[in-house]
């Protein structure tokens, strides 16, 4: 169920502060959050590492950002330029995401700087967040992470990333994506969508291949993304003659088309924190297949949306994916309820309405220090 957002108590002023490596989930869901909330009427500036790939994206995608050299956990550096951006911006709360940007914001905190938040997108050490006021965490599964290593329970708030359907559809008949990559409308086909790392489970992805292609030998594999596994990817594919049925589509601007044209959506990551695929292949109406593992069991309803596996088993990710593949009907209906439980799950009012209230707890209790110091 929608959770309606009542308006803003306060329109606040926000540093966001992001230091990137490359254009990924937590990058594109800054780029969708910021103009929502300035809609709300809360100013937002966004501070980004100079340098960084992802600046030039953020810009085509309409998000204004300003570089500074904030790059490094060594930068003492970083720590002036980042005062001097809260001075300029007049800047109530800081919100950081990726582990740098909430290092030196911390420190920032620590020496008199404004509140800060650090939105957690992933599997980290806490001492890059210890001095921080208060933690959005992905998942349950990053929060718990977090707490084991010693950050008390009552400085988390869990807020998924969103994303909402008119944010993420496809612009083009999915039969005409097919033919472009040699699938017609009968044609199995699987799609992974994500950085090509050991983590995210493309090995034990391409070990599923050759079974599942004696079963399904014109079945297709969609592999979309960048990394360091790309070659070793490559050698795989042609050693286990799986070369034809594979695609190796690299970095891609029409993920919604190429999600919508797929049967199946496979990311058996390790530990996957939240990933945004998840969501898109659910608002695409595609049953996707994870680990037991990280916050993919909160991604994913497993018998319902999804089919979980266990980590590192690349026989039970053929297995699932066979399942699926070869039960039409019953894949659609995993589709449909990926969808409907996404809207509610995932959506923006939900993200809104809990960041909204995490400000004013944290300025709320910025403000009680104050006084009880005075």
């Amino acid at each position: 169920m929608m959770v309606p957002v009542p308006q803003t108590r306060t329109p606040r002023r926000v540093l966001q502060v992001i230091t990137p490596s490359h254009m990924s989930g937590a990058e594109m869901q800054l780029v969708r959050m910021t103009p929502r909330m300035q809609a709300r009427g809360h100013v937002f500036s966004t501070i980004i590492k100079r340098g960084s790939p992802a600046n030039v994206e953020m810009h085509r995608l309409g998000l204004e950002t300003e570089s500074l050299r904030i790059s490094g956990k060594a930068n003492i550096a970083a720590l002036p330029k980042l005062a001097q951006a809260v001075r300029v911006h007049r800047a109530e709360i800081i919100q950081s995401t990726l582990s740098t940007a909430s290092w030196w914001s911390g420190w920032l905190e620590r020496f008199g700087g404004p509140p800060t938040i650090g939105h957690v997108q992933g599997f980290t050490s806490a001492k890059w967040h210890r001095q921080q006021s208060h933690l959005l965490a992905v998942s349950n599964a990053v929060k718990q992470h977090l707490v084991k290593q010693g950050i008390s329970p009552e400085r988390f708030t869990v807020l998924p990333n969103a994303l909402s359907p008119d944010e993420f559809f496809p612009t083009r008949d999915p039969l005409l994506v097919r033919a472009e990559l040699g699938a017609d409308a009968n044609t199995p086909v699987v799609g992974t969508f994500a950085h090509l790392s050991h983590k995210k489970g493309h090995r034990d992805l391409f070990e599923a291949i050759p079974r599942i292609l004696r079963e399904l030998p014109t079945a297709q594999f969609w592999i979309v993304g960048e990394g360091s596994l790309w070659k070793e990817l490559h050698q795989t594919a042609e050693q286990t003659g799986a070369m034809s049925n594979v695609r190796f589509l690299g970095f891609r601007r029409d993920v919604a088309n190429l999600m919508n044209a797929i049967d199946v959506m496979a990311l058996p990551s390790h530990r996957e924190p939240c990933a945004l695929v998840y969501v898109e292949a659910a608002l695409s109406r595609k049953p996707c297949i994870g680990c037991r593992s990280g916050g993919a069991p909160e991604s994913i309803a497993e018998g319902e949306t999804g089919l979980l596996v266990p980590v590192c088993d690349g026989p039970a990710v053929a297995e699932a994916i066979l399942t699926l593949l070869t039960n039409r009907a019953y894949a659609e209906r995993m589709g449909c309820a990926a969808y409907d439980r996404a809207v509610g799950l995932f959506g923006w009012d939900r993200f809104i309405h809990t960041l909204e209230r995490v400000y004013e707890r944290v300025l709320d209790e910025r403000e009680g220090r104050r006084q009880r110091a005075a």
